[in-house]
């Protein structure tokens, strides 16, 4: 009786337990008999998160095996109330890893939720449109804004190093406003057109994209395959980058606001020798020299001088300047402020964005008084403003505007000049600086990097980019479903205007009295400020109309697009001030059965007015399949391989871009400037100018044509905890534009370029991920790696001496040189009869000169005895290695990136000591000498050397100087902390985010100090008309992200 009582008791509590769980009454069960201990309702909070610490919209929150849940709002904020702490939450949200969470003894439960190896709705952008991840047969790489923003860089280029397979980003210069990197896909695949490959912004060409701040991104992705690349047919055969800016979503107005505070500072620089080891080292090298020329030895520099530039006593008239030290600081200030604003309703979204970026250089003495500012500083200040309105239901338009301005002032003179002049000037010359007044006694060669940065006046730059884009689609399912129509026009606007104050101060030589005053001597007059500007613009534009069809019929999925687009490039500068345009048409087909049988087909028919008629247009197949073996009812369900994809692909594609020259098939013509003389002997002669034919025209100039082959292989384990993405390809380039070198002088004429040229280029490339979590901490492991290539086949050169110096059958860019096999430490082996004789400095060895290998056998070491070495100046491999975790509120990721199988030649200043009196690096104090080889020091250069024309023979290119150029770089690291939600909501912030980020903060090598192995070391040519590149800057950051 007890039992069917207290049973009776139960069924209203019950009841209310079950309404609550449908929705209706809540709260009240465990007042309906408070004499029972009943599980009472409990009401979970808590906040969801990705793995960089982003909160998540939308995510789904369940209990699981329940219809109990809830939905994360845009704050990524949850509240749900179960029945009891026993249950377990499920977490799932498209595009990431679902997770499960028990409940337990809190009423607090946050989530970071990993992103998904696979995700069969996700959708990527490809050329001229979106289709499924799942679908896409061709080679594509992407990232998003949230590993762009990880990079505190001016411009996106620079934030793609080791992040994408397949693209090699080199950075040459660190120069505030002109640092970005050189991008590659895929390595080389031409000898003489251009390698660049082809950008897009939404579907838009553009000619710069470094100015776009990173914030406005939605995702960066590179296509790398003919099937990817086909539809851009004539300008497609080097790949394609393409960029997607964010767009306004459904949802409440979100204000984001962003702002950092950085610290730049040189990566590396050479230490420059003082003026007593510069005394001391010109003499020997003198002494070395006088052997070769039989001249008697006299030093320059007498041991009472070479006391007083030691002891520094004397500053002023016996000065050990160190121009890095006086002319370049530490660190330099480096801010930057994003604000967007985006949501929108079911008609009307939006995303507004507006950005400021500033950026000073390193230079530390910029002004004297009374003067000018000649520190650079750069300045860019970025808006946009992306619209989508749905009309109706069938009409849908968007509005994107565009705004990017640059500001830079400087120095009048170029940056990278400046550079070279600080490290050519001699420390023993001059003082630098007195009493606020540029000393320039005893310069002759080079001139003083004080008067090239503060003496030669100032410029300001300014530079603007506007773009506007109105695209229009309509549904036209009442005609035949599934059928769509768009149309769009873009207008792009550039403008430039430079203008330069130049003037040449007074410098001055000083000299000591004998009461010990200075008199200071004017060594040039004061001149007035003169004035120039220089104007550049141009405009650009654009327009497409296309027909889309997207179907499912039952397991069948078929999708098409045809399209018309034109472009029209207006430049003054453009050859012959024609604009340079492009027509064409664009065809792409897929088909898919149950997603697992995947075929597509694309092409592009376009050309461009720079061939001759009848020969301006081309077409471009590609063909594509895949297979999803995974899908199939035979592949065995397991942990272990979750998914599989095969795929491959093989199409042409072209390059227009040849030496970026323009109508190569018209013959050229010039004025000779010296006349003819007609007349008889005793009368005056008179002249006439008269035009004079140049290069031949080639009626028969086409593009290179690019075959490509590509296969792929995707594969998830455990659960899509770990990813595998490889891909082979393959590549065979020809119609290479080169010019004749077999054609003899006498003809008289100069033969028009020929598309003759043949090379190709293959490899692999990839990518590895994991994910996964341990309790409470989020990690994740990304790699890429790229190996590419490339054979030169076919090219006109003219015969060497030996066979194996052809070009032909080598790399772009392989080095050629000597073989060193050391050094001569003695006069015996010098004097060793077996020893070769050398071709150059009239055979005159020393102990100290760098012993070459006889290749040839001939007896004579000599250019017949050039061998390929190393290997070429571009990386055949690539790799990225970037990891992270996040726990509660903290996050962690960490990115390395180097390059491996690549050479470079050390420059003339890192060989050579004193060519025209330039300052020497402390490094070839390492040098050989009889005291380091006795006493066996390190000895890492010949003996030291004034100049290359007595010193011929070790300067030759060889194996000695030609160096691995391979390196690791820790590119980017960051640290954050993501403050509680509860916390912030008081003072109406939905989200706050602190973190410490930087670039480019270490770097292994085993190039000499100074030396950047990113940038371009062979510019110097060894007289003070070269420049050395502004060096590479790494970025401590500070920044601040707030959500509204």
């Amino acid at each position: 009786m007890k039992k069917f009582l207290s049973l009776l008791c139960m069924i209203p509590c019950l009841s209310a337990g079950y309404l609550n769980a449908r929705g209706g009454v809540s709260g009240h069960s465990a007042r309906l008999l408070p004499g029972i201990a009943f599980q009472q309702e409990v009401t979970i909070t808590g906040t969801i998160k990705d793995q960089k610490g982003e909160l998540l919209p939308g995510v789904t929150v369940r209990v699981k095996n329940q219809s109990i849940a809830a939905i994360t709002n845009e704050s990524g904020r949850y509240s749900l109330k179960v029945p009891d702490r026993n249950v377990i939450l499920v977490f799932t949200f498209m595009g990431y890893v679902a997770q499960e969470r028990s409940v337990g003894s809190g009423n607090i439960l946050d989530v970071t939720m990993p992103e998904s190896s696979e995700n069969l709705g996700e959708v990527i952008v490809v050329g001229y449109g979106t289709q499924k991840k799942v679908s896409v047969t061709g080679a594509i790489s992407s990232v998003t804004t949230k590993d762009l923003l990880q990079s505190p860089v001016a411009n996106i280029s620079n934030s793609l190093a080791g992040r994408m397979s397949g693209l090699l980003a080199r950075q040459s210069s660190g120069e505030p406003g002109k640092d970005g990197s050189t991008l590659r896909i895929r390595g080389v695949g031409t000898f003489t057109g251009s390698q660049e490959p082809l950008i897009m912004v939404d579907g838009i060409e553009v000619s710069n994209y470094n100015n776009i701040d990173p914030n406005e991104i939605e995702s960066v992705s590179i296509l790398k395959d003919a099937s990817s690349t086909a539809i851009y047919g004539v300008r497609g055969a080097n790949g394609v980058l393409l960029i997607t800016t964010r767009r306004g979503k459904e949802g409440k107005p979100q204000l984001n606001l962003t702002t950092n505070a950085a610290l730049n500072s040189f990566v590396d620089l050479r230490e420059p020798m003082n003026s007593g080891e510069y005394t001391r080292s010109y003499n020997a090298a003198r002494k070395y020299d006088s052997y070769i020329t039989s001249a008697v030895y006299t030093p320059r520099f007498s041991d009472a001088d070479i006391a007083k530039y030691e002891s520094g006593e004397d500053p002023i008239m016996y000065p050990s300047t160190n121009y890095y030290d006086m002319l370049l600081k530490k660190t330099s200030l480096q801010t930057q402020q994003n604000l967007t604003i985006s949501g929108g309703t079911e008609k009307t979204r939006y995303f507004i964005s507006g950005g400021l970026f500033n950026q000073e250089a390193l230079f530390k003495q910029t002004k004297l008084d009374p003067g000018w500012d000649a520190q650079i500083k750069f300045k860019r200040y970025n808006f946009r403003s992306n619209f989508n309105f749905d009309v109706t239901k069938k009409l849908k338009i968007a509005l994107d505007l565009s705004l990017q301005n640059e500001h830079r002032r400087g120095s009048n003179w170029n940056t990278n000049r400046i550079i070279q002049a600080i490290g050519d000037a001699p420390p023993w010359q001059s003082p630098g600086i007195l009493d606020n007044k540029i000393i320039t006694q005893g310069y002759s060669q080079p001139v003083s990097p004080v008067v090239n940065l503060l003496g030669s006046g100032y410029s300001k730059e300014y530079i603007s980019y506007l773009n506007g884009t109105v695209r229009v689609d309509y549904d036209l399912d009442v005609i035949i479903k599934g059928l769509s129509i768009h149309g769009k026009i873009s207008y792009q606007n550039f403008n430039s205007k430079r203008d330069t104050y130049s003037k040449n101060v007074v410098t001055y030589s000083v000299r000591r009295e004998a009461d010990g005053k200075l008199l200071f001597r004017p060594q040039s007059l004061e001149e007035p400020f003169g004035y120039s500007e220089a104007i550049g613009k141009n405009r650009r534009s654009y327009a497409e109309a296309g027909l889309n069809y997207n179907r499912v019929f039952g397991h069948h999925t078929v999708t098409g697009l045809l399209l018309y687009n034109q472009t029209k490039l207006f430049d003054p500068n453009l050859a012959f001030l024609v604009p340079n345009g492009y027509q064409g048409l664009v065809g792409r087909i897929t088909y898919s059965y149950k997603d697992r049988y995947l075929l597509e087909y694309n092409a592009g028919y376009n050309g461009t007015e720079n061939f001759a008629e009848g020969r301006r247009f081309g077409f471009f197949p590609a063909y594509s399949a895949g297979w999803i073996p995974s899908m199939e009812s035979f592949f065995p369900q397991n942990d272990i391989v979750t998914f599989l994809k095969i795929r491959g692909s093989y199409g042409e594609v072209g390059n227009d871009k040849l030496n970026n020259a323009r109508f190569l098939y018209r013959p050229t013509s010039y004025t000779y400037s010296n006349g003819y003389y007609f007349g008889e002997a005793g009368v005056n002669f008179s002249q006439y100018t008269t035009p004079v034919e140049g290069a031949l025209g080639n009626e028969l100039l086409t593009w290179e044509r690019a075959a490509k082959k590509n296969i792929g292989l995707e594969v998830k384990f455990w659960k899509n905890k770990f990813a595998i993405t490889a891909d082979y390809f393959s590549e065979m380039r020809s119609n290479i534009l080169a010019s004749r070198q077999t054609i003899p002088v006498i003809t008289g004429a100069t033969f028009p370029p020929y598309n003759f040229g043949k090379m190709q280029n293959k490899g692999i490339d990839g990518d590895i991920s994991f994910n996964d979590h341990a309790g409470n901490v989020q990690y994740w492991v990304r790699g890429t790696f790229t190996f590419a290539r490339n054979k030169i086949l076919e090219m006109d050169e003219i015969p060497q001496p030996m066979p194996y110096q052809q070009r032909t059958g080598h790399r772009v860019g392989q080095y050629f040189g000597l073989i060193s096999e050391g050094l001569y430490n003695t006069w015996a082996e010098v004097n060793d009869a077996k020893r070769p004789a050398s071709q150059w400095n009239n055979n005159k060895i020393q102990p100290g000169d760098i012993r070459y290998r006889d290749v040839n056998g001939d007896g004579i070491i000599s250019e017949s005895d050039y061998v390929p070495i190393g290997y070429s100046n571009f990386p055949e491999q690539l790799y990225g290695m970037s990891f992270g975790a996040s726990y509660k509120g903290f996050d962690i990721s960490v990115l390395f990136q180097g390059a491996t199988k690549v050479s470079t030649d050390l420059p003339s200043r890192a060989k050579i000591a004193f060519p025209l009196d330039i300052g020497a690096y402390k490094g070839l104090l390492e040098s050989w000498s009889q005291e380091r080889y006795e006493r066996g020091l390190p000895i890492n250069y010949p003996h030291l050397a004034i100049g290359t024309d007595a010193q011929q023979h070790n300067y030759k290119e060889s194996n000695f100087w030609i160096r691995d150029a391979s390196y690791v770089r820790l590119k980017n690291m960051e640290i954050g902390y993501t403050l509680s939600a509860n916390t912030l909501r008081r003072i109406g912030i939905s989200a706050a985010r602190f973190y410490v980020n930087g670039n480019n903060l270490l770097t292994w090598h085993k190039l000499p100090p100074g030396i950047d192995p990113e940038q371009p070391v062979n510019m110097y040519d060894g007289n003070s008309n070269g420049a050395e590149p502004y060096p590479i800057v790494k970025t401590i950051n500070f920044g601040l992200n707030l959500k509204f």
